[in-house]
């Protein structure tokens, strides 16, 4: 079985080297002296504006949609932007990270003024000892799911979720997202609708960038978050005949805010 598993792949390697037009197989491995990104793309370093437009243009490329706002006026414009959107794709209930920045936004307030629940991702009572069984009316499920904490079935049943990623990637337009008890990853991965914020000192120009922040300092795998979350755009995916279908796997609909 060995030769023969030997054989097949020398077998399989001159067929390789023949479609390439060489005459024989290389004795030695070719040489590979680079690792990571080339050196090259490392020195690329951008203005903070113009990570901004890179983000928003690759973002937007992919169907997402993009709000560029000053600190200034951030909690009016994007309090009222959540709440045109809300209005616009029917949304009745939400779920948001528990993070200080989108508290400081009074979000729940601006959907509060058209009726629309708020889910923050933080340990709830039962919807009857909570006295908000209307709000939250009982989602149909098996035993297993019965089983589950009120906080999982409530962001079930929400249409939006909000979150504030730890970074930004400009070249690839991709959210990095880290969970934690605050921040749960079901809130970008159980809704139909992703509405992210971050501030424009959270864009890096490349991903190698927001790994590099990720792993600092950490040495033992219980420094690092359970849950590393990378979206670029909505949920894609072709795998059946390779038809592409939209909001399969997670959100289909998606926003990001960029506060400078």
């Amino acid at each position: 079985m060995s030769n023969g598993m030997i054989r097949g792949r020398e077998a399989f390697i001159a067929n390789v080297s023949s479609r390439l037009g060489r005459r024989e197989v290389p004795a030695a491995a070719p040489a590979h002296p680079f690792r990571g990104a080339p050196e090259f793309y490392k020195q690329i370093k951008l203005a903070t504006e113009e990570k901004i437009e890179l983000f928003a243009r690759n973002w937007q490329a992919l169907t997402g949609k993009v709000l560029v706002v000053d600190e200034a006026e951030a909690a009016d414009k994007v309090g009222a932007w959540l709440w045109d959107i809300a209005a616009e794709l029917g949304v009745t209930h939400v779920s948001r990270w528990e993070h200080e920045g989108l508290k400081a936004l009074g979000l729940d307030e601006a959907l509060a003024t058209s009726g629309i629940a708020v889910a923050p991702w933080r340990p709830v009572e039962t919807d009857a000892e909570a006295g908000d069984s209307d709000v939250w009316p009982k989602a149909a499920g098996g035993a297993n799911w019965a089983q589950r904490s009120e906080l999982l079935k409530r962001t079930e049943r929400c249409q939006l979720g909000i979150v504030w990623p730890d970074f930004a990637i400009a070249n690839t337009s991709t959210l990095v997202l880290q969970c934690s008890p605050q921040r749960g990853r079901s809130v970008s991965l159980l809704t139909e609708i992703l509405f992210a914020v971050f501030r424009a000192d959270q864009l890096v120009y490349r991903m190698g960038e927001a790994f590099e922040q990720i792993t600092l300092g950490k040495q033992l795998p219980g420094q690092y978050a359970s849950s590393l979350n990378l979206i670029t755009g909505p949920s894609r995916s072709a795998d059946i005949e390779n038809d592409l279908t939209i909001g399969i796997h997670g959100p289909g609909k998606v926003y990001a805010v960029i506060i400078r």
